[in-house]
């Protein structure tokens, strides 16, 4: 099985759900030393799949917290082999949470699993997060990037809360503000004054990167 046949494969073990499958594919993945950029576009790719099967009603919630929970399985036994192959970030520090007033966090889950892959330090506040507990935990630790959740157009006003509290607190110039979620677009993100946004998970590490190697 060639390179482009095996990412193929892992991709499907995630849209159909196959647990022994994912972790099959993972493993010949490292064994056949592909390199971790590869791996991580394959799983993204499953995932995108995965979305728009849920977009046209072929799939619901069900399959989707199926998908994300094969996907970790497969990152389970990648996360070693990634974090034995890719560089390592100079600042690693990331806090993440999805917004208050909204409870999904497949997106953000996946996002944190890829994010560690790479070598981020993740603090995950979880769900419903106000904004205080955002500017509390960027504050104990110092981190430099805050990443912002929010799948329903109702919580999508609080992104630009927690912004403006950065703001009066006086944290808004020392932290790089990331948000992502079906709710947001980049047009959104330029509205409130954030330093980015990501359509994917996989965008969303390079965004990281990105704002990481500008801090």
């Amino acid at each position: 099985m060639d390179h482009v046949e095996l990412r193929a494969k892992l991709s499907e073990s995630i849209v159909n759900l196959q647990f022994e499958e994912s972790k099959k594919y993972a493993q010949m993945t490292i064994d056949l030393d592909l390199h971790p950029m590869e791996i991580i576009d394959a799983l993204s790719e499953g995932m995108q799949q995965v979305g728009v099967l849920y977009e046209r009603r072929e799939y619901f919630v069900p399959e989707l917290l199926v998908a994300a929970r094969v996907m970790n399985e497969a990152l389970s036994l990648l996360e070693p082999y990634f974090a034995e192959k890719m560089e390592k970030s100079d600042v690693t520090d990331i806090v993440i949470g999805t917004v208050k007033g909204d409870i999904h966090d497949i997106g953000k889950n996946v996002l944190i699993s890829l994010l560690k892959a790479s070598g981020f330090e993740i603090h995950d506040l979880g769900q419903d997060v106000p904004e205080e507990r955002f500017i509390e935990k960027l504050k104990e630790i110092n981190a430099p990037i805050l990443a912002m959740s929010s799948l329903l157009t109702s919580s999508a006003p609080e992104i630009k809360a927690v912004i403006e509290l950065l703001e009066q607190k006086g944290l808004r110039e020392k932290v790089k503000v990331v948000v992502g979620g079906a709710a947001v677009s980049q047009q959104f993100a330029d509205e409130v004054g954030a330093d980015g946004y990501a359509v994917d998970a996989v965008k969303g590490v390079k965004l990281c990167k990105t704002l990481t190697a500008q801090s």
